[in-house]
């Protein structure tokens, strides 16, 4: 689903962050998720924490608070517009910004290209605004929050995710890594690319997913990659070291774990070789 000193070995997670901080997260969003429910009642089904504050590698500065809530396929006009005015209120986001996506129960529960949803936004960091699932046909980057929240995802209401959110498959999953390190090397910073190799490849070889530190630590301890440029994309990540543009060596290494998982969500067998 962040060359110098490298991370601290103080935390056994790796993630740079401490209990305050995991905690400023959980809770501003589980205030958002009970905001949520007062004005829609019946029609919220769930509501999940996902993203850096469920995986870990939580950091105020580089993260956003990641969102997703599943509401009744009856859900009405009316309280989708309440949503979006109850989730509005993000001066005291204690991260990078707001994240979130509103999806029905059957959307949940069978995920499916091209991925459909009710209504996606994006708060605190020049994000688009609020998108309304009636003007696009879906958002593909579903397909990761839904695994996300499967695997990692922190409940704020309802049931558990697996008994709401259906499976994603494995090549789907392999896939969409695959476009995202694309995606990353044109758009983002080297932390984002090099780091989202490095889980890519835990996912790849272990069908975990884990956060960016993870990922980087993970690649650290096994070699799998430059380990310069992954330590450095590491405290690039967790504020040590201000974000840059990737260069060639973060391209090479993110193209070649892109490669690999290609291959594997074709069928192959390729593995990374960095």
């Amino acid at each position: 689903m962040s060359d110098g000193a490298g991370t601290s070995p103080a935390d056994p997670r790796g993630t740079g962050s401490g209990p305050a901080q995991d905690a400023a997260p959980r809770e501003y969003a589980a205030r958002l998720a009970a905001a949520v429910a007062a004005v829609i009642g019946r029609q919220l089904v769930a509501a999940y924490l996902h993203g850096s504050a469920a995986l870990g590698g939580w950091v105020a500065s580089r993260s956003d608070v990641d969102m997703l809530i599943v509401v009744a396929d009856n859900v009405t006009d009316g309280a989708v517009a309440a949503i979006a005015d109850a989730l509005a209120q993000t001066a005291e986001c204690p991260g990078r910004g707001l994240e979130y996506s509103v999806v029905t129960g059957s959307q949940a529960a069978r995920p499916a290209p091209p991925w459909p949803f009710v209504l996606h936004a994006g708060f605190g960091h020049g994000g688009p605004g609020l998108v309304s699932g009636r003007s696009m046909p879906g958002d593909p980057d579903l397909l990761m929050y839904y695994a996300v929240v499967r695997s990692a995802g922190i409940v704020l209401a309802g049931p558990p995710p697996e008994a709401i959110i259906g499976p994603v498959s494995r090549p789907a999953i392999l896939a969409y890594l695959a476009d995202e390190l694309a995606w990353g090397l044109a758009n983002a910073p080297e932390c984002y690319a090099v780091l989202n190799a490095c889980r890519a490849q835990v996912y790849l070889e272990e069908d975990r997913i884990v956060s960016k530190v993870a990922g980087g630590l993970a690649a650290l301890q096994r070699g799998a990659g430059p380990p310069a440029l992954i330590r450095r994309a590491l405290d690039q990540q967790q504020a040590r070291l201000p974000e840059r543009r990737p260069g060639r060596a973060a391209a090479a290494f993110a193209s070649q774990v892109a490669a690999a998982l290609k291959a594997a969500a074709a069928g192959g067998r390729a593995a990374p070789q960095c």
